[in-house]
């Protein structure tokens, strides 16, 4: 089948959606001001909750896309998203807004894992890396958008920055038009693993615990990561040095830093290798400790910025290891790989709670430095990995020789 352009862009376009639940992040103080008789927890559970709903989505849409297709169930789920994201606009009901908001995160979950794999079917070896890294940057700049519309449309109301969910309408179209249908039975692993389908049955247990201890690594990283979307707004609007907009500012330069960080992704990673983890795990721990110093808008910004360039190292290069890892059900792996990343996303409030108390009670700043001492912490941890695995790997070589 032809790969021409319109294919590679609109299954990109679909990944513009992806990151599309914190885009109302900067709401939460003005909603928590909206519902003063709901516990600032639940508010904040707007912006985590459509994770665990894309967790339990992305567990079930491999089977989901068995029975009705792959193209029909991410299509779905873009429909679903384009319809739940719009939804606050006309309700006022904080418990219908928050179920929307789960809806939203179901919709995400049916075709982000299923857009991996089609990428992966279509595309294999420094190509389909190359698309990965681009499709993060598709993820960035979807969320750059989205926030930056939902943060001027909060100028208005709370409300009026949810009218930013009508740009998964083009998104939806481009997807119906041109991504072309394909046969289940080929999807679940791609082309080149057909080929070696019977090494695949002999090391499948062997890769699942591969793939968990993947998955269990992104869990971690991503209660960590996403402690910054949560609490950098009302970090910034309680020490009186920016206004809930302009924190929305923030978000914004962390989706652009995700979104250079994505185009360059191929080319970093063709020099790094494995290191490009290490080093997008170092860049986090350092821009959460000038979060927790800073005293003015621009330094969060720029530390913003650097969060989004730092992810966006770690997260493609993970789901990249992932996706090459021979199992009989590709799908499944990256679906159990997100689940544990948006699980992780989900009890990141909890998560918060915890380090803030380890960080000594309501100070969020403490929070910010204990969150870039355990990114750190990790960053050494890789390169302590790499640098053995390496080790071993030339001692197999000598003993082979």
């Amino acid at each position: 089948m032809r790969k021409g352009l319109l294919l590679k862009f609109s299954l990109l376009s679909a990944s513009l959606l992806v990151a599309s639940a914190p885009a109302i992040n900067a709401n939460i103080p003005a909603m928590a001001e909206a519902f003063p008789t709901i516990p600032l927890s639940m508010v904040e559970m707007l912006t985590t909750i459509p994770s665990m709903f894309l967790m339990l989505s992305v567990l079930i849409s491999s089977f989901i896309a068995k029975k009705i297709g792959y193209k029909q169930t991410i299509s779905l789920g873009l429909m679903i998203v384009a319809i739940s994201g719009i939804i606050p606009t006309f309700i006022d009901n904080f418990y219908i807004i928050l179920l929307s908001r789960a809806c939203l995160g179901f919709g995400i979950g049916l075709f982000n894992s299923l857009l991996v794999s089609m990428i992966s079917y279509f595309y294999d070896g420094d190509e389909r890396s190359s698309i990965i890294g681009l499709q993060s940057a598709c993820e960035g700049l979807g969320g750059m958008g989205i926030t930056f519309i939902a943060g001027q449309l909060l100028r208005i109301s709370w409300q009026s920055s949810f009218y930013a969910y009508f740009m998964a309408v083009p998104v939806v179209v481009l997807f119906v038009l041109f991504v072309p249908k394909v046969k289940t039975e080929d999807m679940h692993i791609t082309p080149k693993e057909n080929i070696e389908s019977e090494n695949v049955k002999k090391t499948n247990k062997t890769s699942y615990i591969l793939v968990l201890g993947y998955t269990c690594l992104m869990f971690f990283i991503s209660v960590l990561y996403m402690i910054m979307g949560i609490k950098v707004s009302t970090l910034m609007t309680s020490e009186g040095y920016a206004t809930a907009s302009e924190a929305s500012i923030v978000i914004i330069c962390l989706s652009l830093g995700s979104m250079l960080s994505g185009v360059i992704f191929g080319q970093i990673f063709k020099v790094l290798k494995q290191y490009i983890m290490s080093l997008g795990l170092a860049i986090l721990g350092i821009s959460m400790f000038l979060i927790g110093t800073a005293e003015s808008l621009y330094l969060v910004m720029i530390s913003g910025f650097l969060i989004g360039v730092g992810f966006r190292m770690v997260f493609p290069y993970l789901i990249n290891k992932v996706s090459s890892i021979k199992v009989s059900n590709s799908s499944l792996a990256t679906s159990l790989f997100l689940a544990g990343s948006n699980l992780g996303t989900f009890v990141a409030p909890y998560g918060a709670i915890v380090l803030q108390n380890i960080a000594g009670g309501k100070n969020l700043r403490g929070l910010f430095y204990i969150d870039g001492t355990c990114f750190l912490i990790l960053s050494v941890i890789s390169v302590i990995m790499f640098i053995l695995r390496r080790g071993a790997k030339k001692k197999t070589l000598l003993l082979v020789e």
